[in-house]
């Protein structure tokens, strides 16, 4: 979000705790005692205020009801410095026996490790969820089964570098052979947090009375989005059917059947393609009995 967005946000939210007009309050009130309040408001207000302004900003404060009618609760996870047992990157938290998965022989990039706690999971309500992938498939075609993994762990080790498994692959026509290792990406922690998201026009979730304002709301959805997500409407970067994906690779349910697990943006040094994400779904029913082994990735790029 633009910056500038973010100081007006912030100014009127202070300037409405002391009851005062946007461009009239003194410095002393903006940093002073003000700003410390502003600082132990929840992360939710800030989020309400900043798609207050979105609304604001792309002209769309007409269509706020029928906006409002189609947003959906979330998880929304952000970076923090502080120590979480949430995180990406990294190297996992592991049980005894754990095997680390493969695909074809390749070992899996681990990605994350998210509390159960942190998802707000019932079953299993301790632990963390491990997710890895592959880079080599999409997601796009049942023959990808095995390219996404979600494993339950409760942690007893952190895993190192002398920890990381290797196969040895066969290049330039079988003349050489090279030993591949799973990419260590930055560990980065995140905390989560209840949020807001809406859904893309590809949805027809939402009709607008004349033209001209599909693309001001696709703006809105933009800006409203989060890099890390759990629950809610994904944020697409190409089709928004991803569902549908899902029920081809399992034949299992319907696209309503499924749900958004975890959306993962590029966060630290993490790169999918060319500023790409990642999207894990779940089937409902898996989720309420804690069921991860059909669990699907697709991975999108701009």
């Amino acid at each position: 979000m633009e910056e500038a967005l973010i100081d007006k946000v912030r100014m009127n939210i202070v300037l409405a705790d002391v009851g005062q007009t946007p461009g009239l309050c003194p410095h002393s009130v903006v940093f002073g005692f003000n700003e410390r309040r502003l600082a132990k408001r929840p992360l939710s207000f800030y989020e309400g205020a900043m798609h207050e302004a979105l609304l604001e900003k792309y002209e769309l404060k007409r269509y706020r009801a029928a906006i409002e009618s189609v947003k959906t609760a979330c998880l929304v996870g952000e970076v923090t410095t502080e120590q979480t047992e949430s995180f990406c990157g990294g190297f996992p938290k592991v049980d005894p026996g754990f095997v680390w998965p493969r695909k074809d022989g390749y070992p899996l990039h681990f990605v994350a490790q998210m509390s159960c706690k942190d998802l707000g999971l019932n079953t299993p309500d301790s632990g963390s969820l491990l997710f890895f992938y592959d880079n080599r498939h999409a997601g796009y075609s049942p023959n990808d089964l095995g390219h996404a993994v979600v494993l339950h762990q409760q942690g007893e080790r952190a895993l190192t570098g002398g920890d990381l498994p290797t196969c040895e692959v066969k290049q330039f026509f079988g003349l050489m052979t090279a030993r591949v290792q799973p990419k260590v990406y930055e560990k980065v922690s995140v905390r989560f947090r209840p949020g807001d998201c809406y859904p893309s026009l590809e949805r027809n979730l939402i009709q607008f009375e004349d033209d001209g304002w599909e693309e001001a709301y696709s703006e809105f959805v933009y800006e409203s989005s989060h890099d890390i997500q759990s629950g809610g409407y994904p944020h697409p970067i190409q089709s928004d059917c991803m569902e549908k994906d899902c029920v081809k690779a399992f034949s299992t349910g319907t696209p309503k059947d499924w749900r958004l697990f975890l959306q993962l943006f590029e966060v630290g040094d993490m790169r999918w393609g060319d500023a790409g994400a990642l999207y894990w779904f779940i089937l409902n029913e898996d989720l309420e009995k804690g069921r991860f082994d059909r669990v699907w990735m697709v991975t999108q790029c701009g």
